[in-house]
């Protein structure tokens, strides 16, 4: 009787030593990056940065967006084609841009722009389709 319980216990540490780590990779694991981590990159790239606006970096051109994205440590160029309600007046605004990376450049050529975290865009977005459909 002894035996098969310390066989069960023997056998149980492994499992759960194994979820627990599987737990903490899920739990602390995110597809978003900072600035500071495109520096790992050698290779054009698709990502998803977090960042902040530079103050005084936006532009408009020919129907094309830049501006600077910082963490605070490194910075990188974004271009956008299209249409965006981005000014210098709205510095240090928090987005998250998804584009493609080019490291010898140090350029993301962004494919889309957002202004709030990911997360509660979607929990708004449920609200909005609960809301809607609800009336």
């Amino acid at each position: 009787m002894v035996r098969t319980k310390t066989r069960i216990v023997l056998l149980s540490i492994p499992l759960l030593i194994t979820f627990t780590t599987l737990g903490f990779i899920t739990l602390f694991s995110s597809n978003y990056m900072t600035v500071s981590d495109l520096s790992r990159y050698s290779a054009p790239v698709k990502v998803s940065v977090i960042g902040n606006v530079t103050k005084g970096s936006v532009r408009y051109h020919d129907g094309i967006l830049s501006f600077i994205l910082t963490d605070g440590k490194q910075d990188v160029f974004v271009r956008y084609r299209g249409i965006l309600q981005l000014d210098n007046s709205t510095s240090l605004a928090r987005v998250t841009v998804i584009g493609i990376y080019y490291p010898d450049e140090n350029v993301i050529d962004a494919q889309n722009i957002l202004f709030k975290c990911p997360s509660k865009q979607e929990i708004e977005g449920y609200k909005y389709r609960f809301n809607k459909t609800s009336t």
